[in-house]
């Protein structure tokens, strides 16, 4: 199915369509720009995005500072968000390391890091200002030397579309596109969607993100602690023993 096939099913779904019909080059281009921002919409949205992209890039010795987005140091298309990082330590390469970089606020930024020009072997700090259309992301302490790569988690985006793109996402998504973008189109073309296609529609969303959400670790108190519950660990943040 091609982006062109969604858009004049889910025209036909609010019956601005009617049988073999299908939309002039116009209708075909207003579907489109909302199928686009249907997807844009949903890839700032965790749960509606099916997988997490993982990129390592080089540092250089002596930079602390690296743009992220197309065309910036870290040329990829810049993720709606970055889960997390990591140094990969490569003084020997067949047997890299990986070593977790902290995601600091830009409250942590500017308390906890008074000194910001540090030399070091590798970061173990990054601050992400989050800027468009691309983010910079700061690293402390600044790498010199030693071989090492930035590896990044990040949102991988569903990819904007054109008429001809072939649609060809996981399961569960054929249906979730379907149904939402008639509920959108229905509201462009004056032919609210019906109770069932917006029903549907809720479902469909529903479906793809009970699908993406994460596992989520559950935390006891009780597990090794015989005594009950730790109610001073909770409210003063004493060890858990």
């Amino acid at each position: 199915m091609t982006a062109f096939d969604l858009i004049n099913s889910a025209l036909r779904l609010d019956g601005v369509l009617a049988g073999e019909e299908v939309a002039n080059f116009n209708d075909a281009n207003l579907g489109l720009m909302v199928l686009n921002d249907m997807i844009d919409a949903w890839n700032a949205e965790r749960q509606a995005i099916f997988t997490t992209r993982i990129d390592d890039f080089p540092f250089v010795g002596g930079q602390q500072v690296y743009t992220i987005g197309t065309g910036g140091d870290f040329d990829i298309p810049r993720p709606a968000r970055i889960d997390s990082m990591s140094a990969i330590l490569l003084n020997t390469p067949s047997n890299p390391v990986e070593v977790p970089i902290s995601m600091y606020s830009i409250d942590d930024w500017q308390t906890q890091v008074p000194v910001k020009v540090v030399a070091g072997s590798f970061p173990q700090i990054c601050y992400d200002d989050g800027a468009f259309p691309l983010r910079s992301l700061n690293f402390w302490p600044i790498p010199q030397g030693q071989p090492c790569s930035a590896r990044i988690y990040s949102w991988q985006g569903l990819g904007a579309q054109t008429l001809t793109s072939q649609i060809a996402f996981p399961p569960g998504y054929s249906e979730a596109l379907r149904y939402n973008l008639a509920v959108r189109l229905g509201a462009e073309f004056a032919a609210p969607a019906s109770a069932v296609v917006t029903q549907l529609a809720i479902l469909g969303l529903a479906r793809i993100k009970s699908m993406n959400a994460p596992d989520l670790g559950l935390r006891s108190d009780l597990v090794g602690n015989p005594v009950g519950y730790n109610w001073s660990a909770d409210l003063f943040g004493n060890p858990y023993q």
